[in-house]
């Protein structure tokens, strides 16, 4: 990996030129041959050496130990076509919201182990914990607007046996707190609209909340497939989602965590602080890839190099 600190099209022109006119200078020069090329060959490796500086050559460190918090957090996202109803901030899609609010608490509780599960009408685990928070982010940004033709209808319960194999997983650490952010509209539209109960998972869960997105107004959805607002089949007029706070309260008193209307991010914010108060710092070895410079391995030659230049300008008094 390179990161110039000064762009290359800039650079390689600027070093062409001023070796070129080096070297032409030291051709017209009357000294000995083997001398010229040994002068040109000097002042190429100091070129060199500056050009393979400014590239920033990074390498790759894996399995670096750095220091962890002691906390794995589940995400559970609601992924159903009302999250993308739109009625959150004003007239934007709920899922927006979600997004960037589950951004900021991998920023928070940054140093953590972060998992996913998305669900509609059934769950799939799209990051397992990981130390890795890019690749949380990246299965994130895979989260897409379902079509209409695939929803078969909202049930909470579809999250729930995902939910638990990640949940036994992190109970099997040592000295870790287990926290959970269960994201959802709370409105339930699938033919079994009873939501079992969440209360057998209650034992594997330290912290957390379940997190409220939309309004008791309502919202428009979006069908990109047909480029028109979802219609209700009933009445033939815009469908409108409802969210359902008695659902999701209901939920996370059986999961024993706090409900959370999230109509503004920093209702959160009290939340997170009491997670990180009481977390603790441990070394661990983290599967992130970092990246180093390399530069000082180049820095040393040029230095030995100058220091050559140095001494020849000062023995002969030209260069």
């Amino acid at each position: 990996m390179i990161n110039p600190i000064v762009p290359l099209i800039v650079v390689i022109p600027l070093m062409l030129l001023i070796l070129g006119g080096y070297t032409y200078g030291v051709v017209k020069n009357k000294n000995d041959i083997f001398l010229k090329i040994l002068k040109i060959a000097r002042v190429f490796v100091v070129m060199a050496m500056v050009f393979l500086i400014n590239l920033r050559i990074m390498g790759k460190r894996y399995n670096v130990d750095v220091e962890m918090k002691n906390i794995d957090v589940l995400f559970v996202v609601d992924t159903t076509i009302s999250m993308w109803a739109e009625d959150s901030n004003g007239n934007e899609p709920r899922m927006n919201a979600v997004l960037r609010d589950c951004e900021h608490i991998m920023d928070s509780l940054s140093g953590s182990n972060f998992s996913l599960i998305r669900f509609d009408n059934r769950s799939q685990i799209l990051a397992p914990f990981t130390q890795d928070s890019r690749n949380v982010s990246d299965a994130f940004s895979t989260i897409a607007t379902p079509d209409r033709y695939y929803a078969r209808g909202t049930t909470l319960n579809a999250a729930y046996n995902d939910m638990g194999e990640m949940l036994t997983s992190s109970s099997k650490k040592e000295n870790r707190s287990t926290i959970v952010f269960f994201i959802s509209d709370g409105e339930v539209t699938a033919e079994d609209k009873e939501v079992m109960s969440f209360a057998g998972l209650e034992g594997l869960i330290d912290g957390g909340a379940v997190l409220g997105y939309g309004t008791k107004e309502g919202g428009k959805m979006y069908d990109k497939g047909s480029h028109q607002y979802i219609q209700d089949p009933e009445t033939g007029k815009e469908a409108l989602s409802i969210m359902n706070d008695v659902t999701l309260r209901d939920l996370a008193e059986e999961m024993d965590i706090e409900y959370i209307y999230m109509d503004d991010p920093s209702n959160i914010e009290y939340l997170l602080d009491s997670i990180k108060s009481g977390s603790t710092m441990q070394m661990a070895s983290s599967d992130n890839v970092s990246y180093e410079d390399t530069y000082f391995y180049y820095a040393g030659v040029l230095i030995a190099f100058l220091l050559i230049e140095m001494v020849i300008i000062v023995r002969k008094g030209r260069v």
